[in-house]
């Protein structure tokens, strides 16, 4: 039954994807959870966007370049700790539309399928559907750094952080109400060669009867019996779903040193890397507990006998009653599974990463650095463990069930074996999977005198694979995106001579190499590198020293923590900030600092989740009504 095979196939293969986005029909289902664990943000200089490989601020400067540990003067603490954003519920509605279509070459027997548990549809329509969600954004933490001066060329320093990653998990049932039918009316039953039924659209019949080469007609006096003309057989079945799969990668300590001689500082860190992911779906398709079996009726008598055909359509107890019909019964496995599939497996890597840097400074006006970031090339070689993917069904062929009396009825829509799906297993479960590290190459320059420019240049030389279906031979291809460069320019200066200085930065984006990508994307990038360059950050702050106490502020916007997490850098501290703004006071040895980053899930929950469903965003105001933010405390302590 092609139908039945197409819907176990959608329903079970694809359900576990498609639920994020919508559920079924009249049913509250399935039910999800979406979790995204995110590790304390920094920004330790507000209003430079980020760290540079020419300035020290703190311990976590190592993991930009690991030569500013020289710059530590006697020790640097810092604590970070990051808050949950909360949970927020939400509805999601769309539509589908039931599906139907005959069986064989017959135009009277139809298989259907209604995305609903109601035995009284009676016809295929648009149903609207609901999914419930659950979005929450949880703090995986604290983050500990420290930076110890040893003595005038010998400088230590290490990070312990917390991890960051994301779960979804569904579940619930799914009703439909599978549906067989015959209606007879206005059709022509050929049995064999001798006999020739033709039924009107009220249910009279005539029969054309071929006997001896002498062909003659019989006009039914009354209508055929209505258990024949009009059949009808529900099967509802239930679809049981359970999904958990979730994602984690951690960094939780890094190690580093730096040894200065004279202007030149040299620095090394190495930072061990472990990710997993957990990937657990089943889905099930049982028929409920009794459900009878489904029952077809054929004209009891012998086409191939004259006389019976005469004493069939000449007695109307018989076409126009039960008796003169045979009753046959097929089959139906209730409270049994008909279909099921598995997509599970689990993932794990260990890798560890080493930074070289390097920094000389050429009096007190100029400091040069470079920065080699994982400089062995460090990738997770994700290895498969019980790697299951399948979907099996025991759903029989698309051939209808034959009305001529004199054949055996062989249709079984639900035979005793199962068969696998094609191209469902194993299905994009690969035994190995490689994620390569960024591997990074900064050029530093900083001019601290008249005001402070800190200008670097990054080369990322890891390309990006992107897997796309092409338009025309609807193939999988994989393009690249290489040659990814960016540019960060920061500038500090004293408005005149008052206790205050402002801060502005930008973060520019180079345009990129495209390879074995349609020629619609490339002449995108086209248009959106139009200049050579496109701005991915930009942040402005300032600061004011009032009688010691140092108090000040930030707020931009950046868009490199998307590349960050297409190629696994979760050690990169702009991870997660992508809009933000920051305060901070400080005081002697001491500082304080307030970090708050636009939470795009948690806002988009607040808004779904909202009481008055008919209220729409008019204002900026509205807007700041739903804005959710990661929010990170910093202590830090320098001496």
């Amino acid at each position: 039954m092609k139908i039945s095979r197409i819907f176990l196939s959608l329903l079970i293969l694809i359900t576990p994807v498609a639920s994020l986005f919508a559920a079924v029909p009249g049913q509250d289902f399935p039910y999800v959870r979406i979790q995204l664990r995110t590790p304390p943000l920094e920004s330790s200089l507000p209003g430079f966007g980020s760290y540079y490989s020419t300035i020290f601020k703190g311990a976590e400067t190592l993991m930009w370049n690991p030569a500013l540990l020289s710059k530590t003067k006697y020790i640097n603490s810092t604590l970070s700790l990051v808050s949950d954003s909360g949970f927020f519920d939400y509805t999601y509605k769309y539509d589908t539309e039931d599906q139907t279509q005959k069986l064989g070459d017959l135009e009277n027997i139809n298989a259907s399928i209604f995305f609903t548990s109601d035995p009284s549809v009676t016809g295929t329509t648009t149903r609207e559907h609901s999914v419930h969600a659950i979005y929450s954004t949880k703090g995986t933490g604290l983050n500990f750094a420290q930076a110890l001066k040893l003595n005038d060329w010998l400088s230590f320093g290490f990070i312990s952080r917390s991890d960051a990653g994301g779960a979804i998990d569904m579940s619930g049932n799914f009703d439909v109400l599978m549906r067989f039918d015959a209606d007879f009316t206005s059709s022509t039953l050929n049995l064999e060669d001798k006999l020739t039924i033709n039924i009107d659209h009220d249910g009279l019949a005539t029969a054309i009867i071929t006997a001896e080469g002498t062909t003659y007609t019989q006009k039914l006096e009354q209508e055929l019996w209505d258990g024949f003309l009009h059949q009808k057989s529900d099967v509802p079945c239930t679809t049981i779903l359970e999904a958990r799969n979730d994602v984690n990668i951690s960094a939780p300590l890094t190690l580093g040193g730096a040894a200065k001689w004279r202007e030149l500082a040299v620095g090394l860190s190495l930072t061990p890397l472990m990710a997993n992911c957990n990937i657990n779906n089943s889905a099930r398709v049982v028929i409920n507990d009794g459900t009878p079996d489904i029952v077809f009726y054929q004209p009891n008598f012998d086409p191939a006998n004259e006389q019976s055909i005469l004493n069939w359509a000449q007695d109307p107890n018989q076409y126009g009653s039960e008796i003169g019909y045979k009753r046959n019964t097929i089959h139906v496995p209730a409270g049994e599974v008909i279909g099921e599939a598995e997509y599970k497996g689990f993932y794990q890597a260990s890798t560890a990463k080493v930074d070289l840097g390097t920094t000389y400074d050429i009096g007190e006006i100029l400091t040069v650095g470079l920065a080699l970031e994982n400089i062995g090339g460090a990738t997770f070689d994700f290895k498969g463990t019980g790697r299951v993917s399948y979907v099996n069904a025991r759903i029989g062929s698309s051939e209808a069930p034959s009305t001529d009396p004199t054949k055996e009825l062989t249709w079984n829509p639900f035979p005793d074996t199962f068969s696998t799906v094609e191209g469902t297993e194993k299905y994009y479960l690969e035994e190995q999977l490689k994620g390569e590290l960024p591997k990074k190459i900064r050029f530093g320059l900083a001019l601290h005198r008249p005001f402070l420019i800190a200008i670097d240049y990054e080369q990322n030389s890891t390309p990006i694979n992107i897997k796309y279906e092409d338009k025309d031979t609807k193939q999988t291809k994989i393009g690249t995106v290489s040659n990814i460069n960016l540019a960060r320019i920061g500038i500090e200066s004293q408005v005149l001579a008052l206790p205050w200085w402002v801060r502005g930065s930008a973060i520019l984006m180079f345009k990129p190499s495209l390879s074995n990508f349609e020629k619609e994307t490339q002449d995108s990038i086209d248009r959106v590198f139009k200049y050579g360059f496109l701005p991915l950050g930009l942040e402005l702050g300032n600061e004011f020293n009032l009688w010691g106490v140092i108090a000040g502020g930030a707020a931009g916007f950046n868009l490199t923590p998307l590349i960050s997490m297409v190629q696994l850098d979760t050690t990169n501290f702009d991870l997660n900030k992508i809009i933000y703004y920051n305060t901070f006071v400080s005081y002697g040895p001491w500082r304080v600092s307030y970090l708050a980053s636009f939470d795009p899930g948690a806002c988009a929950g607040a808004y779904a989740s909202r009481e008055d469903k008919t209220k729409k965003v008019e204002s900026p105001w509205d807007a700041m009504s739903y804005l959710r933010f990661i929010q990170t405390l910093k202590v830090s302590y320098t001496f």
